[in-house]
């Protein structure tokens, strides 16, 4: 990670520490290493908007209430998940107004955070971002600590992640795929 990325991390970690649902530092962590990998092996994607965003899409859950947070009621999860993504632009233009992003950027990258959840979008970085959060949850440390925070054991929640997370890349899938069997072995 660069010293840029390092600075956002850095300006992102009391937001993701104080985010209830999960661990958020390990969450995001995964997602910073689900992007690079897709980045790479997929040769598409601007870095210079992903890292930022991958390191900052979840810093909304801070502003969610925890009570939210740790609701098992559908209705409850669902507004949670909403609320994640309204608090999230604010916090990214304070992070990224800190270490001196122009505001196009800050505007590129608000944009690909907002559309991680309920959107089918067409652009590439934004489907890199969703595709990155769904592949950060087959990686060890992540599965260990959701089996932890949704009290599921092992096969449970490999058939939930086999079940539902969905991609919109073959690189993505195909790094899921390889990760998430090693979950079951």
């Amino acid at each position: 990670m660069n010293k840029q990325y390092q600075k956002i991390w850095k300006l992102a970690l009391p937001y993701l520490k104080s985010g209830a649902r999960k661990d958020f530092v390990l969450h995001t962590k995964g997602v910073v290493k689900a992007v690079e990998m897709i980045i790479k092996f997929s040769g598409q994607g601007d870095e210079s908007l992903l890292m930022p965003a991958a390191i900052l899409h979840d810093t909304g859950w801070s502003r969610v209430p925890k009570v939210l947070q740790s609701s098992d009621e559908a209705r409850d999860k669902l507004k949670a998940l909403r609320l994640h993504i309204k608090y999230a632009p604010e916090i990214i233009r304070k992070v990224l107004g800190q270490i001196g992003y122009e505001n196009k950027k800050i505007k590129k990258i608000i944009e690909i955070v907002k559309s991680h959840k309920f959107k089918n979008p067409k652009e590439i970085n934004k489907r890199i971002l969703i595709d990155a959060d769904a592949v950060s949850d087959c990686f060890k440390e992540q599965f260990k600590s959701d089996m932890k925070s949704y009290k599921a054991i092992k096969r449970d929640l490999y058939n939930f992640r086999k079940k539902n997370n969905k991609f919109y890349s073959k690189v993505a899938e195909e790094i899921f795929n390889k990760e998430i069997e090693k979950r079951i072995k």
